[in-house]
């Protein structure tokens, strides 16, 4: 009977092992990829949330930390999509 619980943890050891060696090798960065009309739908979304969230009866600081976090995402909605399509040359 030891010589099973011994294996049961020897087992689950090299699993958790395996689990944190993939979880350090995870990048830094990830990269959504989204068409033109998805994001335009999101972005909107996000504008009737902010909208919505303005006239509700939440607190005050409430409503402030909601709608920076929805301009935060915005900003870099628009900011990832000006690093990915290049200009339109005039």
């Amino acid at each position: 009977m030891k010589i099973n619980n011994k294996k049961r943890l020897i087992f689950f050891t090299a699993i958790l092992g395996m689990a944190l060696v993939a979880f350090t090798n995870l990048p830094d960065t990830l990269t959504f990829k989204f068409s033109e009309s998805e994001i335009n739908t999101h972005y909107q979304n996000l504008s009737t949330i902010k909208a919505i969230v303005d006239k509700s009866n939440l607190p005050h600081q409430e409503v402030i930390f909601i709608e920076k976090s929805i301009d935060s995402l915005q900003g870099e909605i628009v900011r990832q999509i000006k690093l990915q399509v290049p200009p339109v040359k005039k």
